[in-house]
């Protein structure tokens, strides 16, 4: 696909096929081909991978390539965003112990630097290894992911979940000029293990008041109409179906599907929760702070209809008193909240949270979007002083 068909396609292409008896993501003919450097004239990984090799004294190398110099290597991970990161997880650490029985020195521990989801299914490899997820949630961690690692730099990681996540199955994912349709994210499986935690108040009611509820529970989706249970994006997909029975099955393999993914991310959750990360593990977080970001969504009711809120311009009626911007948005990065990626709550509702955080040594804060984070100039600096391989003299 070129990049004027990205920037303007409607992505339903996307959609993962979809066992009907199990609503199980099937296998397509998608396959990871190489990292998303840019997207026209915007800049992705390529600005960071080019600034490891030129400012860090990385060499770029492959599993099983001689090395070529004394130079560290950089590896790349790829893996299919759309997927379940706990597979994805798997494969990272079969790439490190690759790696690592490579490497000529013994017990050779790895560094990683993760971007936005890759450093929730990092903490799933942390914690677990490549433990199945049955394995993971049944026994306690056994850290075989930290033994292999050095230390992390964790940039722009929902490490509370995502407050968007929620939205985007309710309104869609914005990609180039177009949009994601949600019934289209609603058969991918990562989109369910991004969801919020619930440690920060979340979902607000139109007075402003928390609402309880887990956003991995199926009650909570079916009981305001949303995501797989808004009417309006059911007649869509029977629109697209064609055929009455194709219409009806379409829907319910969604609706199976749904709810399939709700639960595994409710057990992912539960995994990558179950304890903190060792205190020996070098854990350093970059994240955005000046960007307006959805921190609780608001739902409000128009014409029997319920509709999940993410930005004030979007209410339809305003109560006299309230300051929506204050309830709704946080700083951020656009995508992922300050609190979010620093792992702590600012409008806590449990006690827990604490579980979650990495307790960050070394946590900086730069001004840019998500998807630019890695390409900003503030944030390469942090990752170079995280990774020790700063210039001599450069400032802290």
């Amino acid at each position: 696909m070129g990049a004027a068909e990205l920037l303007l396609d409607d992505y339903d292409q996307l959609a993962l096929p979809l066992d009907p008896e199990t609503g199980q993501a099937l296998d397509d003919d998608v396959e990871v081909a190489g990292l998303f450097d840019a997207i026209g004239t915007v800049d992705f990984y390529g600005p960071l991978v080019g600034m490891l090799i030129e400012a860090g004294g990385y060499r770029l190398t492959e599993v099983g390539r001689p090395p070529s110099s004394d130079a560290p290597p950089l590896y790349l991970f790829l893996y299919d965003w759309r997927r379940d990161l706990v597979s994805a997880a798997r494969e990272l650490a079969r790439l490190v112990d690759q790696v690592a029985a490579a490497s000529p020195r013994p017990g050779q521990r790895v560094d990683l630097v993760v971007h936005s989801s890759g450093g929730t299914l990092a903490r799933y490899y942390l914690l677990h290894g490549a433990r199945s997820l049955a394995t993971a949630v049944a026994e306690a961690p056994d850290f075989a992911g930290a033994a292999r690692v050095e230390r992390v730099v964790a940039i722009g990681v929902p490490e509370l979940g995502l407050t968007r996540g929620f939205q985007a199955l309710l309104e869609g994912e914005p990609l180039g000029l177009g949009t994601v349709a949600p019934e289209t994210l609603m058969t991918a499986e990562s989109p369910y293990q991004l969801l919020p935690h619930g440690d920060d108040a979340w979902l607000l009611d139109d007075r402003g008041r928390p609402v309880p509820g887990d956003s991995c529970d199926p009650d909570l989706w079916r009981e305001f109409g949303l995501g797989v249970f808004d009417e309006r994006i059911r007649a869509r997909v029977r629109a697209d179906a064609g055929g009455r029975g194709a219409t009806h099955e379409r829907v319910a393999v969604l609706e199976l599907a749904f709810l399939g993914r709700l639960e595994r991310a409710r057990q992912f959750r539960e995994a990558i929760r179950s304890a903190p990360l060792p205190t020996e593990l070098g854990y350093h977080t970059i994240g955005g702070d000046c960007r307006p970001t959805v921190a609780r969504l608001m739902l409000e009711r128009v014409a029997g209809q319920w509709h999940g809120r993410a930005r004030p311009d979007t209410l339809r009626w305003r109560r006299p008193g309230l300051d929506y911007e204050r309830l709704m948005l946080e700083p951020g990065d656009g995508t992922v909240t300050r609190a979010s990626a620093a792992g702590q709550p600012t409008w806590p509702l449990t006690a827990g949270s604490a579980s979650i955080s990495s307790g960050a040594r070394d946590a900086r804060f730069v001004c840019a979007s998500h998807n630019q984070l890695v390409a900003n100039l503030d944030c390469q600096r942090a990752l170079l002083r995280a990774l020790d391989r700063a210039p001599q003299g450069s400032d802290e």
